[in-house]
């Protein structure tokens, strides 16, 4: 709940508080403090004017702007910076110089993504020395940034996707350099600031943008030159300052309102206490299929996402999760589509789905989020729409989408060497672990192999999982508290085998993930009321460290407010 942010928030307290000339003439006295990594020769990114602008509710869905890779390279240049919306509240985002807001980046499996970025936002004083090895700053200030290139299978070596000695502080400029495996599955993926304390922040400030590997067509050929919508869900701090609804809250004042590629769907309440949304608008034609790829980019916020055609649910045709298309790696080619009529995202969750537009006769056509119970004491994630659906043609004089970015690609063929994880089930087991999500409300929320101490995350915390490239493990992770965590492991994906306990504490299991590959998955709360001796509520899976990345990386817990206050651990692959 929002007590939570006590133990943190003087990271932000400055910038919050401060603005105008008062912030500049505080930058200029704690330079000191701060540290520059600009290399030699590298010309740092100029900060953008008007930066991190945003859409009026009820506004209609556009694309996010895109950049494609040419020649198997993609090189882009980004100033991050900050500003203040119109109600005071603080945006984050990555700005091209040509003034491209966090930009939808096109890659093929492959490619090389260079990425030069500079900290343009206000320095602030040191919050924690950072032991070497280091990659960029030395220090954590409340005004530090980095790259996360979230579900990716890039390396986490300095320069690629590393989170956890990774510092660009304000003035600094890093150059990242990803090379993308030659099997990286076809999908939607994601990029976004990853500094432990300050990743909430950045993220409820809008500081995220789409990737995507290309190439589904020739992986999964329903979607052959079908209009692709890339759907970036965030969410941003409540307005007006209402009292959040509770942890199992219906239709309520949520934790954090929501938007949909940056157009608000703030929650309101009215003189009666109903709490109203206004919806943003998606064109759709008549009999059209489309293929909507969405990611919850947001910072603290469950999904549980559902077509509604007249207050009838819809089917949605499931063709990938986490960027890896469902039932690829392993047996036939193609995999065959999961039909569904509701998906639960988990925060950072993707899915990649078929819709097909209303009959002209249908009066209210909308996707929805509904309610999630997230426990005792978790957030209120209440029902509310997300956009109603309006039929529309699309002529050149709509200006309604770049054309550059309207749809995927034909069909060419079928392509079946991208089985990045093929064998995985039947891989032998090196070990076998549990891990238990915990807390000691409010302010501490731990990640533990069970026989280990709790220890709450630091950066130079010693790894607490050492794995050895090439082997397969099997992990059971519990959730021992009375609210939901959402478990991210960075650059490797895991297989789903079961989902245990959900239904005896009160809670469904997930639909149309048994069995496929993610990178995020959620655990629900355990209920200890009815259950006081267990059993927990707990995920099975298989662990694919077959691939060539080695080094230090994370996991965690992916609602940010819980990761910024402990919920993550270090493992390190060995050779």
């Amino acid at each position: 709940m929002n007590q939570r942010y006590a133990t943190f928030a003087a990271f932000l307290a400055i910038a919050l508080l401060l603005g105008g000339s008062q912030l500049s003439v505080l930058a200029q006295t704690i330079t000191t403090v701060t540290t520059t990594t600009t290399s030699a020769g590298v010309v740092p990114v100029r900060p953008v004017a008007n930066p991190c602008p945003r859409f009026a509710a009820g506004s209609v869905i556009h694309q996010p702007p895109a950049l494609f890779s040419q020649n198997g390279v993609l090189s882009v240049k980004f100033s991050y910076q900050t500003t203040t919306d119109s109600v005071g509240r603080q945006l984050f985002c990555y700005m091209t110089p040509d003034g491209l807001e966090d930009p939808t980046l096109h890659v093929k499996p492959g490619d090389t993504l260079n990425i030069t970025v500079t900290n343009n936002t206000p320095a602030s004083p040191v919050q924690e020395p950072f032991n070497a090895p280091n990659c960029g700053d030395t220090s954590m200030t409340g005004s530090s940034m980095n790259i996360h290139y979230h579900g990716t299978n890039t390396s986490p070596a300095c320069g690629g996707d590393n989170v956890v000695k990774a510092l660009i502080n304000s003035g600094s400029t890093f150059q990242y350099s990803l090379q993308f495996p030659a099997n990286e599955p076809p999908g939607l993926y994601w990029y976004h600031p990853h500094v432990h304390g300050l990743a909430e922040a950045a993220l409820l400030g809008g500081a995220t943008g789409a990737l995507v590997v290309d190439g589904m067509e020739n992986v999964q050929p329903a979607v052959s030159g079908l209009r692709h919508r890339v759907i970036v869900m965030r969410d941003q701090r409540q307005l007006n300052g209402l009292g959040e609804g509770p942890g199992n809250c219906g239709v309520d004042v949520p934790f954090q309102d929501i938007s949909v590629n940056y157009i608000p769907i703030d929650s309101h309440q009215d003189a009666s206490g109903n709490v109203t949304f206004t919806p943003a608008v998606l064109h759709m034609e008549n009999g059209e299929t489309q293929f909507w790829r969405v990611t919850n980019s947001t910072s603290d916020s469950i999904l549980d996402l559902q077509v509604m055609y007249d207050g009838v649910p819809q089917t949605m045709q499931v063709v990938a999760i986490d960027a890896v298309p469902v039932n690829s790696q392993d047996g036939t080619q193609p995999g065959t589509l999961i039909p569904v009529t509701r998906f639960r995202m988990p925060t950072p969750g993707r899915v990649e789905f078929l819709v097909k537009a209303p009959a002209s006769t249908v009066k209210v056509a909308q996707l929805v989020t509904n309610n999630v119970n997230t426990g005792p004491q978790g957030d209120c994630d209440p029902s509310r729409p997300i956009f109603n659906i309006k039929l529309m043609g699309y002529a050149p004089a709509d200006n309604d989408e770049p054309l550059a970015d309207d749809a995927v690609g034909n069909y060419s063929g079928l392509n079946t060497s991208l089985q990045r994880f093929a064998g995985l089930g039947n891989a032998p087991i090196a070990h076998t672990r549990t891990l238990q999500f915990s807390e000691v409300q409010p302010t501490q929320f731990f990640i533990t192999v069970v026989g280990q101490p709790r220890v709450l995350f630091d950066n130079n915390n010693p790894p607490s999982v050492i794995a050895k490239q090439g082997t397969v493990e099997k992990w059971i992770v519990q959730n021992i508290a009375q609210e939901n965590h959402e478990f991210h492991f960075h650059q490797i994906h895991f297989k789903i085998l079961s989902q245990d306990n959900f239904q005896i504490n009160g809670n469904p299991p997930a639909p149309a993930i048994n069995g496929q590959y993610l990178d995020m998955v959620e655990v629900p709360f355990w209920d200890n009321a009815k259950n006081p001796n267990g059993p927990f509520p707990q995920v099975q899976m298989l662990m694919d460290f077959r691939g060539p990345d080695i080094g230090d990386f994370v996991y965690h817990c992916h609602i940010l407010s819980h990761e910024d206050l402990g919920m993550m651990a270090i493992i390190r692959v060995t050779p």
